[in-house]
């Protein structure tokens, strides 16, 4: 991971440097450390698979993470997002997509794939400490979006799968300790998997996925929690 995360800074400083390239005659110096160009204001990447991409929305861009660039009045948004996606298999395209954009607001939103490939508990919590410990080294606020307890959605339990809910916690309770550890924020999403659980309108026809009406609900907490927390610098 520490690999990955060198390869991706060293990129980006020598996208810096040839900006720079026929400036001068005299090479400048090399830094010790490579850097990242600050965050542009009013710029928001979303991170992510399925619900990110906007899978359940019609169409997609009615997803959550559309329906909250426009309810932050974002100048520039990303939707890194890939359907079906693991962390693991995301990091290095998303995570690079959203550096490109130098956002000053992320969305990191991954887990329901990685449970269902196998992934481990200790394994998905160390991709996910370095992608987001690579975008506060790039100075940008993070929201850790938790998993919402999809062991109520139709999809789960028409499979009669028990246990899913405690493991769906312990993720979280990690995912909560990653954002203490890198001053990020973690949002915790029970609140939402309940009434989802609860409003079958919320909820696509594949009985996973948020509907419009799901997204433009989860859109409005996350801005809520983004509120909240004073995330989001505008202009």
């Amino acid at each position: 991971m520490i690999l990955r995360i060198l390869s991706l800074l060293l990129a980006a400083a020598m996208l810096a440097g040839c900006s720079q390239s026929g400036a001068g005659s005299q090479l400048s110096p090399s830094p010790t450390e490579p850097s990242l160009l600050p965050p542009l204001p009013g710029t928001y990447a979303a991170l992510g698979a399925s619900e990110t991409y906007g899978v359940g929305a019609v169409p997609h861009t009615n997803g959550y993470a559309y329906r909250l660039s426009s309810l932050l009045g974002a100048t520039h948004f990303v939707d890194a997002g890939v359907p079906g996606t693991t962390i693991d298999a995301a990091y290095q395209g998303e995570l690079t997509s959203a550096l490109n954009a130098r956002p000053s607001l992320c969305t990191v939103f991954f887990g329901v794939n990685d449970l269902r490939a196998g992934v481990t508990r200790q394994s998905f919590l160390l991709d996910l400490h370095d992608l987001v410990a690579t975008l506060r080294e790039a100075r940008c606020r993070v929201l850790i979006v938790g998993l919402p307890d999809v062991s109520k959605l139709p999809a789960v339990t028409r499979q009669h799968i028990s246990g899913v809910g405690s493991v769906v916690q312990s993720w979280n309770s990690g995912m909560s300790t990653i954002a203490r550890q890198t001053h990020s924020r973690f949002l915790n999403l029970q609140p939402y998997g309940n009434e989802m659980a609860s409003h079958p309108g919320l909820i696509a026809s594949d009985g996973l996925h948020p509907s419009n009406s799901g997204h433009a609900r989860l859109a409005q907490i996350v801005l809520n929690a983004v509120r909240s927390w004073h995330m989001w610098a505008g202009k």
